[in-house]
Order: structure tokens, then C-alpha cells, then sequence
């Protein structure tokens, strides 16, 4: 019979801790006695758990690879009401180990087989040939890792099928909007929500250790989405079109304030429903994340997405 492996949710503080753990967002960074040392995220395929490395050696930087699983040696500590773990030792998980990899990395709830068929069932409620067909044509060139990729880093959505997920959540939660608002654009909607963050295709390097590109970092993912519109608009011919105007827009502002990193603000009022929606989904699904890790009558942990702040979570059932 195969041994049960252990998880973060066995330990308490100050336990002794041995366990295997997928490492993402490894940062490097100096104590206040200018000592090297690591602090990423572990994640168990179940639950997370902040990890540090105490006393960290150069070569110590070149073997730690974010995204990596890896077999950990360390104690459990409470640090500001919450689990830390110290490692003291480490090494990367090897085919003798006999575990499944895959049961390491986050998916989306539905696979990716099953958002495309969901998604293209949208494209085809699109009723404007010219969004249509422009949607048709960007999707066919991306839909590889369109239905693969992670809508985030860190942020939001930041697993496997991640991004087709938070479109696929925009698009239901538009529906509602749509019908109590008739004055919408329905195939605007539908259009300007597949393609908000097509430049996060270019901008990330893919769903297993996820990072920015030197194109993400320089340029950003809404430049790059403007741009991709734009190629696929001038080859079939349709760049000077209103549709394709209003797409460039939403995609220019569906951040919502020049202060989020969108370069204009929306003006029309299909670019105001898409900002109000990314916006909700994107803060709600991050803080889904905390929730379900989170006992009721206690605090999340902080929430980078929403200002740092910590949750209750009332215990109500």
C-alpha cells in the first residue's frame, strides 16, 4: 500500500516538517544584517504555506527554480498568527520519489477542453460579423495556450486554464447585465471580454513556473493585446471599422483608471461594464483563494489583490 504523504495541514508550530511542495514566487532578498535568504510560496496540492531559507548559499539561487517540486526539511513557525516554514534542507523530487506531479499544480475548474467548447459557444452568440470574425481569427492563433494559460502571476487566476476561466466568468456574469441592461452591446460585450487579456499570452512564459517575458516587463500585456488586434484587424482588412475602434478601446481601458495601469479610461459604455466585471472577478476569485484556507471566525491572510487587507470570515453557516 502506497504511504500517505504528508501535508501542511498535519503540522502545528514548532514541528519538525518534512513534505513536498511546489515553490513559486522565489525571491531573493537581504536581512537587516545584509545575510541572503529566500521567501517564495509552497503549495502541497492542497493547501499554501509561506516558506523561507535562512542562510542562503549562491548556489542555493541557481537550484531553486520557481514552479519546481521539491522535497523540504524544515520546522513550522507561527509568525504573525499564521503558519511560516523554515527550511533547512532541500532537494528536488527525483522519479524515485513515486508521486504525481500534476497533483502539484493548480488547474482551473473546468479543463481546458471544457472552457474552449464554453467560449466558442459565446463567439458563436456574437451576431456582428465583423467582431466575429476578428475574434474567430485571433482566437484560431492563439488557442493553444489561450486555454492553457494563467490569467496572472500571482494575482488572480494563476494556474493552469486560469485565463479561458476568468473569461469564461466574465462572460456568465455579463449575461446578467446584459439582460437588465438592453442598451448593451451584447456582441461587443462578448468580444471586448476574450480579448481583454489576450497580451497576457505574450506578456507571461506559460502556466509551469510562471514569470513575465522581457516583452511583459517592458511593454505590458495591454499594449501588446492593442497591437495583436490591431495585425489581425489590418490583414483582413477591417482597421478602420467602429468595431474594431471599440475593441482597441476597451482594450486600452478595461484596467479602468490610469492609476490601475489602464492608458485611457473607458468612454463608452460596453468599456465601463468589462472594467466593473474584470475588476470583480479578478478581486473575488483571489479572495475565493483565501477563503477556502481560511477557518470561520478567523482572518485571511492579506490580500495582495485588494490592498493588502485580511477578511473575516464570519462563522455563519
Amino acid at each position: 500500500m502506497k504511504k500517505m504523504r504528508a501535508k501542511i495541514k498535519d503540522f502545528n508550530p514548532k514541528d519538525k516538517a518534512s513534505l513536498y511542495l511546489r515553490l513559486t514566487d522565489i525571491q531573493f532578498r537581504k536581512t537587516t544584517a545584509n545575510d541572503d535568504y529566500g521567501s517564495m510560496i509552497g503549495f502541497d496540492g492542497t493547501d499554501l504555506i509561506d516558506v523561507k531559507f535562512w542562510r542562503l548559499q549562491e548556489e542555493d539561487k541557481e537550484n531553486l527554480i520557481n514552479g519546481e517540486v521539491y522535497f523540504l526539511t524544515g520546522t513550522m513557525k507561527d509568525y504573525q498568527g499564521k503558519m511560516q516554514f523554515n527550511v533547512t534542507e532541500y532537494r528536488r523530487v527525483t522519479a524515485e520519489d513515486e508521486i504525481n506531479l500534476d497533483e502539484f499544480y493548480e488547474k482551473a475548474k473546468l479543463s481546458g477542453e471544457e472552457l474552449e467548447k464554453l467560449i466558442f459557444g459565446y463567439i458563436d452568440k456574437i451576431d456582428n460579423q465583423i467582431i466575429k470574425n476578428l475574434i474567430t481569427r485571433i482566437i484560431s492563433l492563439y488557442a493553444k495556450d489561450f486555454f492553457n494559460y494563467p490569467a496572472a502571476m500571482t494575482m488572480h487566476h494563476n494556474y493552469y486554464s486560469g485565463l479561458a476561466y476568468h473569461v469564461y466568468s466574465m462572460l456568465r456574469a455579463s449575461d446578467a447585465y446584459l439582460e437588465i441592461y438592453p442598451y448593451l452591446n451584447r456582441s461587443l460585450v462578448y468580444g471586448g471580454i476574450i480579448l481583454h487579456d489576450i497580451g497576457k499570452l505574450v506578456e507571461l512564459s506559460g502556466p509551469k513556473g510562471t514569470e513575465y517575458t522581457k516583452l511583459g516587463n517592458l511593454i505590458g500585456h495591454i499594449p501588446i493585446g492593442f497591437s495583436i488586434i490591431e495585425k489581425a484587424a489590418t490583414s483582413m482588412g477591417i482597421d478602420e471599422t467602429e468595431e474594431v475602434l471599440a475593441l482597441k478601446h476597451i482594450m486600452l481601458s478595461h484596467h479602468g483608471l490610469l492609476e490601475y495601469g489602464s492608458p485611457k479610461e473607458p468612454l463608452i459604455p460596453e468599456a465601463m461594464l468589462i472594467f466593473l466585471i474584470d475588476y470583480t472577478d479578478s478581486r473575488l476569485a483571489a479572495l475565493e483563494k483565501e477563503v477556502e484556507s481560511t477557518e470561520k471566525g478567523t482572518y485571511t491572510n492579506p490580500i495582495f489583490a485588494l490592498e493588502r487587507k485580511s477578511f473575516y470570515i464570519p462563522d455563519i453557516e
